[in-house]
C-alpha cells in the first residue's frame, strides 16, 4: 500500500483536480485534471511553501492522506529519458510527458521526482479520470498547522 498526501491553499476540492485543470501546472496543460500528491507530508509541505509569499502562511491550508492499493495502475517516469524536465521556469518537457499520459490514460498514478529536492523525493500524480483512481481511499480533511518560523519575521 502506497501512503500519498495532499496540501493545497485554494477554494477547490481537495480531492478534484480542478486548479490543475484550470491553469495547468508541472505535469498537466490547463484543460487536463490532475491531483498533485506527494509520497510524504514533507515534501507536500515544501511544493506549497514554494508556490506561497514566503511572508505569511496561507490561512486556508488543508491537508489528506491516500492510501493506494498496491494493485493500483502507476507509471515510473525516467527522468534521464527527458533532459529539461525539471527546469523551474519552463515546464514545457514534463508538461508534454504529462498531457500524454493523461490523454492516453496509461495509469491511475504517474510517479515523478521532486523538483524541490533535486529527485531525492517522490510525488505522484493521480489521474482523475482513469478507472483506478476511483479506487484510492482518500481520508478526512484536516488543517495544516504551520510554524511561523517558517514565513521570517
Amino acid at each position: 500500500m502506497l501512503r500519498l498526501w495532499r496540501l493545497v491553499t485554494g477554494p477547490h476540492p481537495i480531492w478534484s483536480g480542478e486548479g490543475a485543470r484550470l491553469f495547468g501546472q508541472r505535469w498537466n496543460p490547463p484543460g487536463l485534471a490532475a491531483i498533485y500528491t506527494g509520497t510524504s507530508f514533507a515534501v507536500c509541505l515544501l511544493e506549497m511553501l514554494v508556490h506561497a509569499n514566503r511572508r505569511t502562511p496561507p490561512s486556508a491550508a488543508r491537508y489528506v492522506e491516500a492510501l493506494v492499493p498496491a494493485d493500483v495502475t502507476r507509471e515510473n517516469f525516467d527522468a534521464a529519458a527527458h533532459p529539461g524536465w525539471d527546469d523551474p521556469l519552463d515546464p514545457s518537457v514534463a508538461q508534454a510527458f504529462g498531457k500524454a499520459w493523461l490523454e492516453q490514460g496509461r495509469s491511475a498514478l504517474l510517479l515523478v521526482p521532486s523538483v524541490l529536492t533535486a529527485g531525492h523525493d517522490l510525488n505522484a500524480v493521480v489521474n482523475p479520470a482513469h478507472p483506478d483512481a476511483r479506487r484510492i481511499v482518500v481520508g478526512a480533511e484536516r488543517p495544516v498547522g504551520l510554524d511561523p518560523r517558517l514565513f521570517g519575521r
